[in-house]
């Protein structure tokens, strides 16, 4: 995403949200035997920008250090994750 925050929700309530430079793909909203497994819904105006795969693979080859940024910010996503699956019950 450019710009903007969205929301995806699935079942048993569980919600992750996305903001600007964060990165959601289609395996995020259909499972891989194709069913909506998700929705997504803005929470702010959005822009986005979208990328086949071959556009993204052409994105990191040109800009090698993006991979390293994306890594590290899932791995703060994850942490995060696991910070907050202490506190359920």
């Amino acid at each position: 995403m450019e710009q903007g925050l969205v929301e995806l929700a699935g079942g048993r309530g569980s919600r992750v949200r996305y903001g600007t430079w964060e990165l959601f793909f289609h395996e995020d909203l259909v499972s891989p035997d194709q069913r909506h497994i998700r929705d997504a819904k803005a929470l702010t105006p959005l822009a986005l920008i979208r990328l086949d795969r071959t556009g993204f693979l052409n994105l990191i080859h040109q800009h090698p250090t993006l991979l390293v940024d994306l890594i590290a910010l899932q791995h703060r996503r994850l942490r995060q994750q696991r910070a907050d699956a202490r506190h359920v019950y």
